[in-house]
């Protein structure tokens, strides 16, 4: 690895770089070019994570990272976790093979400090951690991802919002779909069928998906499979009631450890059901109200390697069921956001693997928030504030004041300061834990045909659950994006993000499971007949965690997706597909328990109708 000061040069010569040709590159443009201005027509996309509403990134304070739909299906992934691979920022920890555990971490933040949504509605389970691959791509739409403290507006998001979208009705046809299978190395198998359509008020959204595998490290093999239902109707008066219907099962082998005589066994069954109604109220004033219901039941089975024998067997559920109110107010330059939160939770085991203070558990949470976006010609002010009764940990009262500056039609500033929590297991009688995060940032499109973003940020940690006997951590980073516009069809990205955590009381080094740095590079091509993917990621997790995990960061992992759309007729094709991961079979974990999986090759087909 470089020197200490070798990198802390190099940080401050990019970050430096970014800066200057955010702020003075305006002069050295020349024509508008169609692509150029299309890259700056991107901030006027609207965005409704951070706010709980609509409105453009252009207003919006908070780092924000949307992917779409084109995005999405250009990677020819498998899960949400297969997507958040490529996203700067944004690092992952993976157990075994493609469809097994992914853990999350948003600018290094802990895996329990980042709440996943899936069109609002949080997926994380009572030990507060997100299945993000049991999330499947096809019913997704967007991703809009929070990097920082957003809890003024959801609550427990100490590290960031990761909000999945899903798809709605086709609304101009009647019926409509595709169906898609793939296979691969390891009798890796993915086969997929949705159709979607409106008949009159009524809109549906139907999928169905298996995805299995043998696994490519040892005992890593996967069978699951879903459903996902949408049903919408619209309202007179621009009013629409929706509900939605997820059921997921899956058998996973998470865990094998030769050195303990110990594997594991996980399977899971999960529903999740929504009932929502959006009113427009006035022209200016809108009312969405939300219903949920989620129910998690779960076996893991410990046995010997040599023998077979049980080591242990844990059979509990969990389910959850809560309700949501806002109304939503729009002015010529003002957006104002009030609502509400509420959840019944009940958490029941017969046993757990480490210490715990309790095995059941029932709570009642509420929260209610307010937040607002005012502008002022090129300035927009966003203040946010969200007080919680969490019952089990006390209550939770977060703030948060953002502003961004439009410096020119090509620049703009952004600078974000909030208050945070997150919540520990509903199985442990512990505080909650708390941040400070500060961020500035710029964007901008002045140099002709690039989009830069640079972001510093600051995040101060106090009653810190993996520190106990701690003061408070600081985590100081920064966080470089960048990407060009197509020039024959050819586009590039890249994306640079640095952490350094450390103690107030006496300055020392955090050693946590968590990166350090993180380069992410992408090659695109897209004539929208051939398309092709080039994408590179290099996660350095903490070296000083510890020396026994063996942990091994050599080079970049590079993964290619290929795909070719014949037979194109209007709404009908046929499109074929190829992946190669891992391509140069580079290895990249920060525990040998726990290695990332080598090269493997699969393809499969797409046909729309």
């Amino acid at each position: 690895m470089p020197s200490t000061n070798y990198l802390n040069t190099l940080r401050v010569l990019l970050v430096v770089l970014c800066l200057c040709l955010c702020v003075f590159s305006g002069p050295a443009r020349g024509e508008e070019t169609d692509d150029t201005l299309d890259l700056f027509n991107g901030w006027q996309e609207q965005a409704s994570t951070a706010s709980r509403a609509p409105k453009p990134l252009s207003q919006t304070a908070e780092n924000i990272t949307v992917i779409t739909r084109p995005e999405i299906e250009a990677l020819n992934a498998h899960t949400l976790a297969d997507v958040l691979d490529t996203v700067p920022g944004i690092q992952l920890e993976h157990v075994g093979s493609v469809g097994n555990v992914a853990l999350v971490h948003v600018q290094s933040s802990s895996v329990q400090h980042v709440l996943v949504l899936v069109d609002g509605v949080p997926i994380n389970n009572a030990d507060n951690f997100s299945d993000v691959s049991l999330v499947p791509v096809q019913i997704i739409e967007r991703i809009e991802i929070v990097k920082g403290a957003a809890s003024s507006s959801w609550g427990q998001a100490l590290g960031g919002v990761i909000n999945v979208i899903t798809k709605s009705p086709d609304p101009e046809r009647t019926l409509g779909g595709s169906v898609t299978a793939s296979i691969g190395e390891r009798t890796t198998a993915d086969t997929r069928a949705e159709v979607s359509g409106t008949t009159g008020r009524l809109g549906y959204y139907l999928s169905g998906w298996y995805l299995g595998t043998n696994g490519f490290t040892p005992h890593t093999a996967i069978s699951s499979n879903g459903l996902y239902t949408k049903l919408t109707w619209n309202l007179p008066d621009q009013g629409q009631i929706w509900s939605t219907f997820k059921y997921d099962r899956a058998d996973r082998g998470t865990f094998w450890y030769p050195a303990g005589d110990n594997k594991e066994d996980k399977s899971f069954h999960y529903l999740d059901a929504t009932l929502g109604m959006r009113k427009q109220v006035t022209s200016q004033l809108e009312l969405e109200l939300l219903g949920h219901h989620t129910f998690r039941k779960y076996f893991t089975t410990d046995n010997n390697i040599t023998d077979n024998a049980i080591q242990y067997i844990i059979n509990g559920w969990e389910q959850s069921s809560g309700g949501s109110a806002k109304l939503v107010w729009r002015g010529s330059d003002n957006l104002l956001v009030a609502g509400g939160d509420y959840e019944h939770f009940e958490l029941k085991n017969n046993y757990a693997y480490v210490p715990v203070d309790t095995l059941d558990r029932i709570v009642d949470r509420w929260g209610v928030y307010l937040n607002d976006t005012a502008t002022f010609g090129p300035v927009s002010v966003s203040p946010g504030v969200r007080f919680d009764r969490t019952v089990s940990n006390g209550d939770q009262f977060s703030a948060s004041l953002g502003a961004v500056w439009r410096i020119t039609d090509t620049t703009l500033a952004r600078a974000y300061t909030a208050r945070g929590y997150s919540l520990p297991s509903l199985t442990l009688d512990l505080p909650s834990e708390k941040v400070w995060t500060t961020q500035i940032g710029f964007e901008s499109t002045a140099v002709p045909y690039l989009w830069l973003k640079c972001t510093l940020f600051r995040n101060e940690l106090w009653d810190v659950q993996s520190d106990p006997g701690s003061n408070r951590h600081v985590a100081l980073g920064s966080e470089l994006e960048a990407r060009t516009v197509p020039v024959f069809n050819t586009s590039l990205g890249a994306g640079w993000t640095y952490t350094d955590t450390h103690r107030t009381s006496n300055g020392t080094h955090v050693n946590l499971p968590a990166a350090t740095q993180t380069v992410q590079l992408a090659l695109r091509y897209d004539d929208h007949t051939y398309r092709g993917d080039l994408t590179g990621r290099h996660i350095w997790w903490d070296s000083n965690v510890e020396p026994d995990f063996n942990g091994r960061y050599y080079g970049l992992v590079w993964d290619l997706h290929l795909g070719a759309t014949l037979l194109k007729r209007e709404n009908n094709s046929l499109e074929l597909f190829f992946s190669g991961h891992n391509l140069f079979n580079n290895s990249q974990y920060w525990v040998d328990v726990f290695p990332n999986t080598g090269r493997w090759f699969e393809g499969g087909m797409k046909v729309r109708f």
